[in-house]
């Protein structure tokens, strides 16, 4: 069964609050409205931003799997090409949650989305940067130790709050040299400000897995191919400790 178009992005958010976790009784009535707004807003299902990168998704899904266990609470919707109008949306969650947007943030970036961990009782705010070396301080010290000849310049930067705390800072990096591994066409950086670094790779093809993954972590990817959707990126750390994401 495919969605239309049109109605792809309200069909698929009805689709995961079915079959894996009830977004819209944990969302007040500004975080939908500003999911409606994302909804409304592209004109195709994979976007290009304005400076050449073809591989940032507006909108994901996705599955943190530990063991036998799925964190399945994990949403993130914006815009790539509409940055103003997803922005002008998300004002009105950040006034609901009482939230001050940290200026580092904003600081010669354009706005990207924003993310929920209802589980783990996060919230995410994501930009993009064209120039990754023009960060704000606060930021561009997680990527004082890379190589900008190594890497695209353009890149996300993200806060995560835990309760009205910043809990984390985050910059993802983009290297441009291509895997040896044929099944990944690229693999992104994610520098956090408590973790470390964690590799996020992106898939050539989702019927090409690069790691083996539990029998949990199959159901879900063959649940999503029946829509179809197809697994996009997945952060990889055991048989039994990963990170799927759709796209």
């Amino acid at each position: 069964m495919a969605f239309p178009l049109l109605a792809y992005h309200r069909q698929l958010f009805r689709w995961h609050c079915r079959h894996f976790f009830n977004f819209k009784k944990h969302l007040s009535k500004d975080e939908l409205d500003y999911l409606q707004t994302c909804f409304r807003l592209p004109r195709d299902h994979e976007e290009v931003s304005p400076h050449g990168y073809q591989h940032f998704s507006y909108y994901t899904y996705s599955h943190r799997i530990k063991g036998t266990s799925a964190n399945s609470s994990r949403l993130a919707y914006g815009s790539v090409l509409h940055p103003v109008k997803a922005e002008r949306a998300a004002s009105s969650v950040l006034k609901y949650r009482g939230l001050e947007l940290p200026q580092e943030l904003k600081e010669n970036n354009d706005f990207y989305g924003l993310g929920w961990d209802i589980q783990e009782d996060q919230f995410k705010i994501y930009y993009r940067s064209s120039n990754w070396q023009e960060l704000h301080p606060a930021l561009s010290e997680l990527t004082s130790q890379r190589d900008s000849k190594s890497h695209l310049k353009e890149a996300l930067v993200s806060f995560t709050f835990t309760g009205n705390q910043v809990s984390e800072r985050k910059v993802y990096l983009y290297p441009k040299e291509r895997p040896e591994n044929t099944s990944i066409r690229g693999t992104a950086l994610m520098l956090t400000s408590s973790r470390g670094q964690i590799e996020q790779d992106d898939l050539a093809s989702s019927s090409q897995l690069p790691y083996k993954i539990n029998g949990l972590g199959q159901r879900i990817v063959e649940l999503y191919r029946s829509i179809p959707e197809q697994l996009d990126t997945i952060s990889y750390r055991s048989h039994d400790d990963f990170t799927l994401y759709f796209p």
